[in-house]
């Protein structure tokens, strides 16, 4: 059984192909390394092997998570063959948001945001293993191809990220953290080639083993130097409202917050 669950979505796919071009089931077992009875249950059965479940392809939602995933997003195995993609947030509306993107993005029902008292945030989480194996095998620049598909996908991977790590001053100046500055100037070179807008930088804003105070009262240490971007142009900073924009309306409409959250130790 396990070896029936391990075959890649190539071998799902070409082999429902070939049987839909005249092969025969013996060839396309002997052809693919796939037992015979497997492939009758592909053909048949209508079964898939796990990591044919999902696939992707470009769109909204997929360029929305990809930008979530690299901000503040992440995958877990909280046990044997349970793989998650999850998401921990203090806004309720990003929570939902991202929800909303993963349900559609996997084809599974819509779920709630849960508040988690042991982070003290919104917690949302689905479990797919084709996708996450799908995204741990994947870089930046092979992500790419699914960001840069379309201007609509772009502007979504831009919210998704802005989501994540930006923040929005009194609507006089647009920031975004992070801790990778490939993905900083990337971020910069779609903002520029797809809306014309410029973001100044990358800056240092918090540099390696400085001590922070938390909105608890802990003490952390940051263990990489952490960097920002900054959009301060009227004529820049309306088009990313407009065309970019937030999910989280204090983020929308430029409520400051405490800059600690957005700190990554």
């Amino acid at each position: 059984m396990a070896g029936y669950r391990s075959y890649s979505y190539d071998q799902y796919k070409m082999a429902i192909d070939m049987y839909k071009d005249g092969f025969k089931l013996s060839e396309i077992s002997k052809r693919l390394g796939v037992k015979k009875r497997t492939v009758e249950d592909w053909i048949y059965e209508g079964k898939k092997p796990w990591l044919a479940r999902w696939h992707p392809e470009p769109s909204i939602r997929l360029a929305y998570v990809i930008g979530v995933l690299l901000g503040d997003g992440c995958l877990v195995k909280p046990r044997r063959n349970i793989y998650e993609v999850e998401l921990k947030v203090r806004d309720y509306e990003f929570a939902k948001e991202f929800s909303k993107a993963m349900s559609i993005l996997l084809g599974k029902k819509y779920k709630e945001p849960e508040w988690s008292k042991a982070s003290n945030r919104w917690r949302v989480y689905y479990r797919s293993k084709a996708f996450y194996t799908w995204y741990k095998q994947q870089t930046l620049e092979t992500l790419k191809k699914y960001i840069e598909y379309d201007k609509e996908t772009v502007a979504n991977f831009l919210k998704g990220i802005y989501d994540s790590d930006g923040c929005n001053y009194r609507c006089k100046r647009i920031h975004l953290y992070n801790n990778n500055l490939t993905l900083l100037y990337y971020v910069q070179y779609l903002l520029k080639k797809y809306f014309n807008i410029i973001a100044t930088g990358p800056y240092i804003n918090v540099r390696a083993g400085t001590i922070c105070i938390t909105k608890k009262g802990g003490i952390i240490k940051t263990n990489r130097n952490n960097y920002r971007i900054d959009i301060s142009r009227k004529r820049d900073l309306q088009s990313f409202l407009n065309n970019i924009g937030f999910s989280i309306l204090k983020k929308q409409y430029g409520i400051v917050y405490n800059i600690i959250t957005i700190l990554k130790a």
